[in-house]
């Protein structure tokens, strides 16, 4: 199983997913998208920003954040940080729920999950191939 992260969720139709792999995301990814409707810079963005995180509702399964996840976040944000890295917290969070479930994370921003790279597993997505 792969856990999407926001920055691939934003843009989801922009790629591919293969088939054979079960694709999620943690509703910590859900809270942000919520935040980027909220903070759209007008009713046109908002109303834009609200039918994706509705297409989004109907294909991806959202995982709860819960006390399993709570401790994958303390192991991959306490390890990163003994280890000298920068927390970036919301980044722990999503990497401590994917540690928590062995999920591999796909992402465009690899160097984000860098400090968590002994606990987690990163992919990077793949483009959709422009139709002529």
């Amino acid at each position: 199983m792969i856990l999407i992260d926001t920055d691939v969720l934003i843009d989801f139709e922009s790629y591919d997913f293969d088939p054979s792999k079960i694709y999620t995301a943690s509703m910590l990814s859900r809270a942000e998208l919520e935040l980027g409707v909220n903070r759209a810079p007008n009713a046109i963005e908002r109303q834009a920003r609200q039918a994706r995180l509705a297409t989004l509702d109907t294909v991806i399964g959202w995982l709860p954040f819960d006390r399993d996840a709570s401790v994958g976040y303390g192991v991959v944000a306490g390890g990163s940080t003994v280890l000298g890295a920068r927390l970036r917290n919301k980044d722990a969070l999503i990497a401590g729920h994917a540690y928590s479930l062995g999920l591999t994370i796909l992402t465009r921003n690899v160097s984000d999950f860098a400090p968590f790279s002994a606990f987690v597993t990163v992919a990077t997505p793949t483009l959709r191939a422009l139709e002529a």
